[in-house]
């Protein structure tokens, strides 16, 4: 009798452990996040490079030593008559606050308060200016002046090299931001101030034309300095960057009306009204004056009239009399 075979199941399939597959996987999607992230990251970069024009311009204004305008050789500034600047620089107070109270801050009640709070910025010494002992006034000005402080002194430096390429000077600020309570003081003790100072939005500063800080080089005449400095206002000021008033007690008086900032012009007459500084290209616009009434409007042009008439008679040889300036 024949045994029955016995059949043997076939062992069972090994399976292969699921394992790397999943590793696999998982390193595949872990270098496709890592390259997408860094081309946004790149592209991002790249978009910060080229684009961001308000931040340029804001740390330039964070830049103590940042200029805004570079000195034009080919210049022709007004003639210059000793004595006579006066007819040159005229831009009067209702002018030059109105200018004051646009791009400036509203006037603070005395000293002691956080002036960076108001977003001013300190003055100090540099290659450009040196701050005279102040009594009446605090080295804060907005970022913009400052800017316009430096531009003043890296100008007067180019238009002395041109005659003095071996001398170096720095100009001499003599009064800066003024409370309310600087007003006052100085209101009692000079009769020439006056209670609407430009000096109290932090837009304006009083350069000395008698007094400099000599750095190197041979000696220049205090006439030619004054004669330099006048000529660098003159260019500035024809440029839009400020307004000059001539001070028969020893300085240019000077205040911010519009900056110029990596060849392009920047119009804070909206300020007040729009948080954002518009751009606009300077070969595409000319510098403007703006008013907030028909009164300021109405000076500038009576102003501009008084300028032509003097200009006239100065050419005439007529002389007529002039009261001093008040100290603004």
């Amino acid at each position: 009798m024949a045994m029955a075979r016995t059949i043997e199941a076939p062992p069972p399939r090994r399976r292969h452990p699921k394992w790397p597959v999943v590793t696999l996987l998982l390193v595949l999607a872990a270098t496709l996040t890592a390259i997408f992230v860094i081309s946004r990251l790149q592209s991002h970069k790249t978009a910060n490079t080229h684009t961001p024009t308000q931040s340029t311009y804001d740390s330039l204004l964070a830049n103590p030593n940042a200029i805004c305008y570079t000195h034009n050789p080919n210049y022709k500034p007004p003639k210059l008559i000793r004595n006579q600047y006066s007819a040159v620089f005229n831009d009067e107070n209702d002018i030059q606050l109105e200018s004051a109270q646009r791009n400036g801050i509203e006037d603070l009640a005395k000293r002691g308060a956080n002036y960076e709070k108001y977003g001013l910025v300190p003055l100090r010494e540099n290659r450009y200016y040196t701050v005279s002992e102040l009594k009446y006034s605090v080295p804060y000005l907005v970022p913009e002046a400052r800017v316009m402080l430096n531009t003043i002194g890296k100008c007067f430096q180019d238009v002395l090299a041109e005659k003095y390429p071996n001398s170096k000077y720095k100009i001499v600020v003599t009064s800066v931001l003024r409370t309310n309570e600087d007003v006052e003081k100085l209101v009692r003790r000079n009769r020439w101030a006056t209670e609407n100072s430009c000096h109290k939005h932090g837009t304006t500063v009083d350069i000395s034309y008698h007094k400099y800080v000599k750095m190197s080089g041979p000696d220049v005449t205090d006439y030619e300095m004054k004669e330099f400095l006048a000529k660098a206002l003159a260019e500035l000021r024809d440029a839009g960057l400020c307004y000059v008033k001539y001070e028969r007690r020893n300085c240019f008086h000077i205040t911010l009306n519009q900056m110029n900032v990596d060849g392009v012009t920047v119009d804070n007459s909206n300020k007040a009204d729009d948080k954002e500084t518009d751009i606009i290209s300077k070969k595409d616009a000319k510098p403007t004056k703006t008013y907030k009434n028909k009164d300021a409007e109405r000076l500038h042009q009576r102003d501009e009239e008084l300028r032509q008439s003097k200009t006239e008679k100065t050419k005439r040889g007529k002389k007529k009399y002039q009261s001093p300036s008040p100290m603004i």
